[in-house]
């Protein structure tokens, strides 16, 4: 295959420069696994922004990995990328048949890849579900299949957060399946054991053993993923500094070292609760809201998006959504013309629209994404 030879001794290199960055900056241990002689496809849980780092010191050779179509829009900085490491871009909004056909002729001509599944970094500290499409991937690249854990990266690195704290990461390879063993298993058994293999709750072991994870500023921009106040029921109403994140309405609460919530009155000491009360009830707040905007935010760019290439500025101003469309920057998007939300990065929001175009929602303030998201999620499933 084209320029392997040079991505694996890329490979090699940046692993050794990162390697002791890694394990001093993050605290990060690790067991080697010897991989075997024939192609593997990696599957990981989706933590950090460093997780092919992480995965790529897990493992003893040279594999590939898939990265978000924005990625690959950041001019100079992409054909640095593409030159280095060959990345396969997939789009987060639309199936990426490009992308599974590139995936498995790597793996059919010997090359490794490693991909996340769940396609997105946790907001909130478990591992996210993900598509059955996985498994029949697995089925058919024609490799064996690799499961590997990273533990502690949501409390070192939480997605919602601009800074890093300093406690301990842990990752292994879980299992090794062989295509002996996936001919044996239907698609619902593979998904169950990938499922199983990378699926972390940050606060289990927080429960037993609680380890201190020290840095500065914890709670700040934890409204971009807690978006849904337990009090007072308002979207988008917290607010945080420091340490500490509060609404008007009167609720306080402090993030701790450990990762936990404390307050008087606070129903949740985990983000994890929080996160899935907020995604259940969520319904509920927006039955109790008539015509007016569910939620809304100034200070925010619209772009028109080519896919791997590049985007082009539509308008900048305001974002609102209601039970009939998405208002941005004076443009109307009628929800029933939307296929599909995503987010990227801490607040990026990312939609594609039935008929082909894509658009990015970039904001000056922070604010939420993952509230449009779920609340697009929330209208469309009626």
């Amino acid at each position: 295959m084209k320029n392997l030879a040079w991505h694996k001794c890329v490979f090699t290199l940046t692993r050794a420069i990162v390697k002791p960055i890694i394990k001093h900056k993050m605290k990060y241990e690790y067991q080697r696994y010897p991989m075997p002689d024939k192609p593997c496809l990696i599957l990981a849980n989706h933590t950090t922004d460093l997780d092919p780092a992480l995965v790529s010191l897990g493992i003893s050779k040279h594999c590939y990995f898939l990265a978000s179509e924005h990625a690959f829009r950041a001019g100079f900085g992409s054909r640095v990328l593409k030159m280095l490491y060959d990345p396969i871009a997939f789009n987060k909004v639309r199936t990426d048949i490009s992308a599974i056909k590139q995936m498995i002729f790597r793996m059919k001509n010997g090359a490794n890849i490693c991909l996340f599944p769940e396609g997105n970094r946790t907001f909130t500290g478990a591992t996210m579900p993900f598509a059955l499409s996985v498994t029949k991937l697995a089925k058919a690249s024609g490799a064996d299949i690799i499961t590997f854990r990273i533990e502690g990266g949501y409390l070192t690195s939480p997605r919602w957060s601009k800074t890093m704290r300093k406690g301990k990461m842990f990752g292994r390879v879980v299992r090794h399946i062989t295509q002996a063993e996936l001919a044996d298993m239907t698609e619902e058994q593979v998904l169950k054991a990938i499922s199983t293999d990378i699926y972390e709750d940050a606060y289990v072991q927080q429960g037993t053993q609680p380890i201190h994870y020290c840095g500065k500023r914890l709670a700040e921009h934890i409204e971009t993923a807690l978006f849904l106040c337990p009090q007072c029921e308002g979207i988008g109403t917290l607010k945080s500094k420091g340490n500490q994140f509060y609404c008007d309405c009167g609720l306080a609460g402090l993030y701790t070292e450990t990762g936990h919530l404390e307050g008087d009155d606070l129903p949740f000491s985990q983000t994890t609760d929080w996160g899935i009360w907020q995604s259940a009830h969520l319904a509920s707040v927006i039955d109790n809201i008539d015509d007016r905007p569910i939620c809304s935010d100034t200070g925010q760019a619209l772009y028109k998006v080519h896919h791997a290439s590049g985007k082009v500025l539509v308008g900048k101003g305001d974002i609102s959504i209601n039970h009939d469309a998405l208002h941005c920057c004076g443009m109307v998007f009628p929800l029933e013309n939307i296929m599909k939300f995503a987010v990227v990065g801490q607040m990026t929001l990312l939609f594609a629209e039935k008929q082909g175009d894509m658009y990015e929602v970039r904001s000056q303030t922070f604010r939420s994404a993952l509230k449009y998201k779920e609340i697009f999620r929330v209208l469309t499933k009626r």
